[in-house]
């Protein structure tokens, strides 16, 4: 009976409030709890973080589709916006002040060439090229020397030449001649002509034994020249015929003057060209207080 007692008394005892050993462990467990709580906090924190900084919205699509990456080749480029004050294209346009091609159009007020060539003769048909400088200033003053006979050929004094055979080496050809007077008597001599880029130019005839050399480096004069040079190159079938041994006699039929220029009717005839009517011009100029003449042109009529 005394053993049934104890137990009573220990049972009543363990199904009471407890004791402060039981009150301990309550407050232990409950601490545990609080830091799983407060872990627990930290780690959805922490992926809060994570998620916002690493893009989770994409990375949960990416693990939803089997984490298969998406090619490059998927994803269309950003098409380039240009902005307002940028052109859309960098190739140029064409816009009504520019003209189509670079290249230069000629316009009515400018000339295809600035200095044409002068007219070559009627049996030529393309461009003669001037003398050069020395070769125009040689015949001007070949001229000059020149004077005896060409003097006589405009006051009308000379009735006819007698032309001999030319000697031609193709840049001069010299032609003796016989000049006869209206008045009775002749003069011999020679008239030489002269090759420059394939036109021919009269240049001098002066008596046998006279020179019809010109001075060194002396400028001709412009004016003279030039006529010179544009009406001979002009009018070569009669200074080539004459060259060729075409013609034997030059037969003066008038002469008539004007304003400082002479025009003498001609007739060429009895050699291999046909007869042939034409006309010596002649200018003047006055060199050192007197007046000198110039063959300007040999021309058919």
């Amino acid at each position: 009976m005394a053993k049934g007692k104890d137990t009573n008394v220990n049972g009543s005892a363990g199904g009471g409030n407890g004791g402060p050993a039981e009150k301990q462990h309550v407050a232990k467990s409950q601490r545990k709890l609080m830091g799983v709580l407060v872990a627990l906090l930290l780690v959805f924190g922490a992926l809060a973080v994570a998620y916002t900084f690493f893009d989770g919205a994409d990375l949960i699509a990416d693990l939803m589709n089997g984490g298969d990456e998406v090619a490059e080749t998927d994803i269309p480029p950003k098409p380039d916006v240009p902005a307002d004050d940028e052109p859309a294209s960098e190739e140029p346009t064409q816009t009504a002040d520019e003209p189509a091609s670079e290249e230069p159009t000629q316009t009515a007020e400018e000339p295809a060439d600035e200095t044409p060539a002068p007219s070559t003769g009627t049996d030529t048909g393309s461009a003669a090229v001037p003398p050069p400088g020395d070769a125009q200033a040689r015949m001007y003053w070949e001229q000059v020397a020149s004077q005896e006979n060409i003097g006589r050929l405009v006051r009308g004094q000379i009735s006819s030449f007698a032309l001999g055979t030319p000697s031609n080496n193709g840049s001069t050809a010299s032609i003796p001649v016989t000049a006869f007077y209206t008045d009775g008597g002749s003069l011999n001599g020679t008239m030489v002509l002269r090759n420059y880029n394939g036109t021919w130019y009269f240049s001098s005839i002066t008596r046998a034994g006279g020179s019809g050399g010109a001075p060194s480096g002396v400028p001709a004069d412009y004016g003279v020249v030039s006529t010179i040079v544009s009406q001979q190159a002009t009018n070569q079938d009669i200074p080539k015929a004459i060259v060729s041994g075409g013609y034997k006699t030059m037969t003066v039929n008038s002469a008539s003057g004007g304003s400082g220029t002479a025009t003498l009717g001609i007739t060429l005839s009895g050699g291999t060209a046909p007869r042939t009517s034409g006309s010596v011009v002649c200018i003047t100029k006055t060199i050192g207080g007197k007046k000198y003449w110039f063959i300007t042109s040999f021309a058919k009529r």
